[in-house]
């Protein structure tokens, strides 16, 4: 009844407002940090379009916006955005949710798609990796928040879509980041542009002691990303990516430690000096064909492999797992003389091999050796239509088929091999956007979204398949407007809810052991909002803009039972009903700009059952930032200062977190203190 509702206020306040107001062309540009609205241009529906016109929840980080901060991480650019909370544990360990979905999740990422270019980062159970990505080799990124399975398939959160870095110019650059904590990073890049043929080619090492006992990090990234026109018809795109990564685990702390002695490792880690150590590689191949009659056609290979070792406290965990998929589209635009018609369909299919053993930490004796095969296709049509200059529609159908098929090769405690066939999924949305006149657009949409269970939450206490358990979908409704006023001032603002059923509840019963069930249903409604302010005019100097993000929430349990205790109207764990971001930009001259912003959290719970929770922050960070250049020679210094006023916080929490051995549970990542860091980049245009 309540969507039913929605659809109908939405549907009046559309039919009214497509009867009055002025016509806005869209205009296609690069976002900046002071850009204007209707110069962000999307492309997260496959085609390009103004974000003014685009009736969906779509954010876009721009480049300037990576590279705030040391960059070492996603983790700063992500917490820009409304309704996103990026939880950062230390460099290897973290947690994106995105409007309180996945926040249950104890220490990763799951019911979000992201892709890097054509490569999926998320893995066939839907766990997405972002430790390995590397700021300065992204050129933008995107997110869908909420359902948005009409193109992507699983992902009830949402889609993060980080695009690489191409060129449009011949360069080669390096630059040396100097950071508190024993932290030193390099990279080496460089392009070539020639008539036919573009490359980019990208190298990072970074190396950190880490702030906590049992914390050091080191990372190397190697990106190779190039474009080569064939035919003015006919391009092929090449994406190559390696990571190899060692990071030792610190793990998190209870209460008490926390408070008094947050540098120390959790002691069992440190005793251990529990680590992980991988090497990942990717690849895209993607070719793209140009037609007469407005058609294209876009297909596209991908695959991964990835071998990692992880030494616990418990065990030792060995993986290895690889996956190979086929994404092709086909789009095809129809021209009237007052609209436009965009069909897109396509398919994408993946098939995914992970194996896992656990061994013994004393006389590395077999504990475990499991294999998994993963499945999946989608299968999706989209229909977008410009019916005029203010009116635009986006109706979108996905259907999805999963499978998983398990095989058990230490038989010891018994044969628990078994599959998983899941019914096929269909995921419809609808998206309206009416430009009432030049200064405003109103959007509104209603989606479907689901998201299948991890291999471990599909287990039952004895270790045999739960052939009952169910993917969680649900459904969202969103309202909202943007706006834009003298090309210096815009501000946008959206209320949803989303209603989730079957929720996956992966009850904890150790520190390396669940069961899932279907433990009831959740509400996720939120206002989100966000303002640009640009003082003074940003072509000349002195320049001052002003920015600032804002959700407001209250994500929780409407129905949820768990081993008979009732967490009905419970806030969900690591989830906060408010948080805000406020950022002043000043460019004193074309070569020299500060930058000083402030991150507010609100107290979020530990567990189910709301019995604590963690305190509220807010961080403040200062960086200046002088640019110069010498006929070819390109000069950068940056430095800033992270966490000014030394606050304590919880960068992270391990919801649900169990009491080991009779101790207090172990709910708290410490964030860093006050630090410090200084980047110089030399390059050759």
């Amino acid at each position: 009844m309540r969507i039913k509702k929605h659809i109908i206020i939405f549907a009046f306040i559309v039919i009214n407002l497509s009867l009055s107001g002025q016509e806005q062309k869209p205009i296609q540009k690069d976002t900046t940090l002071s850009g204007k609205i209707d110069e962000v241009t999307v492309t997260a529906f496959r085609s390009p379009y103004n974000i003014f016109n685009i009736p969906a929840p779509v954010n876009v980080i721009s480049p300037l916006q990576l590279e705030m901060g040391n960059s070492l991480t996603t983790v700063e650019a992500l917490n820009q955005v409304s309704g996103v909370l990026m939880h950062n544990g230390t460099l290897n360990t973290n947690r994106l949710t995105i409007r309180g979905i996945g926040a249950r999740t104890p220490y990763a990422t799951n019911k979000i798609k992201a892709y890097f270019g054509e490569i999926p980062l998320t893995s066939g159970d839907g766990e997405t990796t972002l430790e390995d990505l590397e700021n300065s080799a992204i050129s933008r990124v995107e997110i869908i928040k909420g359902p948005s399975s009409s193109l992507f398939g699983a992902g009830l959160a949402g889609v993060v879509l980080f695009y690489p870095k191409s060129v449009t110019s011949d360069f080669v650059q390096n630059q040396t980041t100097i950071g508190s904590f024993g932290t030193i990073k390099n990279l080496l890049s460089a392009g070539i542009s020639a008539k036919n043929i573009n490359i980019f080619a990208h190298g990072s090492v970074l190396k950190s002691d880490g702030y906590r006992e049992n914390n050091e990090t080191n990372r190397t990234n190697l990106l190779l990303n190039s474009a080569w026109e064939i035919s003015p018809t006919t391009q092929l795109q090449i994406l190559l990516k390696g990571t190899k990564m060692k990071a030792y685990i610190p793990s998190s702390l209870d209460l008490t430690t926390f408070e008094q002695t947050p540098e120390k490792a959790a002691a069992n880690w440190q005793n251990a000096k529990g680590n992980e150590e991988y090497t990942n590689g990717q690849f895209g191949v993607t070719l793209n064909f140009t037609l007469e009659n407005y058609q294209k056609i876009s297909a596209a290979t991908f695959g991964s492999f990835k071998n990692a070792d992880e030494l616990r406290p418990f065990n030792r965990l060995g993986e290895n797992s690889d996956y190979l998929g086929w994404r092709a589209y086909y789009q095809k635009q129809f021209e009237g003389e007052n609209s436009r018609i965009t069909l897109s369909s396509g398919i994408e299919f993946f098939r995914e091999n992970y194996r896992w053993s656990t061994f013994s930490n004393g006389n590395n004796d077999v504990l475990s050796d499991n294999r998994e095969k993963r499945q999946y296709e989608n299968l999706f049509v989209q229909l977008e239509s410009g019916f005029s200059e203010r009116l635009f529609i986006s109706a979108g159908l996905n259907g999805n088929l999963t499978r998983f098929y398990y095989t058990d090769y230490y038989t010891e405690n018994g044969d628990q091999s078994g599959e998983q066939h899941y019914q096929p999924a269909i995921s419809p949305r609808l998206g309206v956007n009416v430009v009432v006149n030049r200064n405003i657009s109103v959007f509104g949409n209603i989606s479907h979204g689901f998201s299948t269970p991890t291999f471990e939450e599909t287990l039952l206490p004895a270790g045999e398949i739960n052939p009952d358990i169910k993917p969680e979908n649900g459904w969202s409704s969103e309202i909202g407007f943007r706006s834009q006023w003298s090309g210096r001032v815009q501000f946008s603002a959206s209320y949803y809810r989303i209603y989730i059923k079957n929720l996956l509840v992966a009850r904890r019963t150790g520190e390396d052991a669940y069961i899932g069930v279907n433990a009831g249903k959740s509400e996720h409604p939120g206002l989100e909002t966000e303002l640009r302010w640009n003082l003074t005019n940003p072509k000349h100097y002195p320049s001052l803009m002003i920015s600032g993000t804002a959700t407001f929430a209250n994500y929780h349990f409407t129905e949820f039972t768990d081993l008979n205790v009732d967490y009905s109207g419970k806030q969900i764990p690591g989830t906060t009903k408010n948080t805000w971001f406020a950022l002043a930009n000043f460019s004193a001259t074309k070569s020299l700009s500060f930058n000083i912003w402030h991150r507010f959290t609100g107290e979020m719970p530990v567990n189910d059952s709301n019995s604590g929770f963690s305190d509220p922050f807010g961080i403040t960070n200062f960086e200046g930032r002088f640019n110069t250049k010498i006929n070819r020679l390109k000069l950068q210094l940056h430095a800033g200062i992270q966490n000014i006023f030394d606050v304590h916080y919880a960068s992270m929490l391990a919801v649900n977190a169990p009491s080991v051995g009779g101790g207090l549970p172990r709910y708290y990542y410490p964030g860093n203190p006050r630090n410090y860091f200084v980047s110089l980049l030399i390059g050759l245009e």
